[in-house]
């Protein structure tokens, strides 16, 4: 199957899982993909092979808010850091989130996280960004932007979570967001890991206020 066509299908299973956190092998993804792909040709057909270990250990897992199950799945992929756990944030408020990387921290992962400088400086932020620094997990505060409106988390240099879902509670019980976790897809967690460390160069360092 073409990139277009698995990109084309991939968006409209999102759209088809309802309210429900789902666990999807992406071998499961392509099997659809050609289920419901009809190709113009037999050209249009991708016929290179594909080694089992291309995918066998890959997962997608979708979550959605205030139905609960978006915080769900974040907090899975923090739970799940064995070395090493990178954030870019918005806005940083979430006491739930805030726990599980000062826990992350505590059994030995590297924790770090950069932040929006301008969406940052209310009591709720002031608290959750003093917090993780006293746990020693180094912030920084990001103003080159007009917004650095980036959500996502890389765990072990192997795994994403991405979407709408700031980090904060609102996101968790008022707002309608989603949230979507690509576990074990070390290629493309690669390509956010270098945009994060772009945007860790050009941040600041957070010093806590007590």
């Amino acid at each position: 199957m073409s990139f277009k066509k698995t990109v084309l299908l991939f968006a409209c299973l999102i759209a088809m899982t309802g309210s429900h956190a789902y666990a999807i092998s992406i071998n499961e993804l392509i099997d659809e993909a050609k289920n419901l792909v009809t190709p113009q040709s037999a050209d249009a057909i991708d016929t290179s092979p594909r080694h089992a270990s291309d995918y066998s250990d890959s997962k997608v897992v979708i979550g959605f808010s205030p139905e609960g199950s978006a915080q769900n799945a974040i907090l899975d992929l923090i739970g799940s850091a064995r070395s090493e756990i990178r954030v870019a944030a918005y806005s940083f408020t979430s006491p739930v989130v805030v726990r599980s990387l000062i826990k992350a921290k505590q059994r030995g992962v590297d924790v770090r996280i950069v932040v929006d400088e301008k969406g940052n400086t209310n009591k709720s932020s002031v608290a959750a960004m003093n917090l993780v620094k006293n746990a020693n997990i180094p912030i920084r505060t990001i103003g080159k932007y007009a917004i650095h409106h980036d959500k996502f988390i890389v765990v072990d240099g192997e795994s994403i979570e991405t979407g709408s879902f700031n980090y904060s509670s609102s996101a968790n019980s008022r707002n309608s967001e989603n949230a979507i976790v690509l576990y074990n897809m070390p290629q493309v967690a690669k390509e956010y890991l270098i945009h994060w460390q772009s945007r860790w160069r050009d941040g600041t360092d957070w010093n806590s206020s007590y």
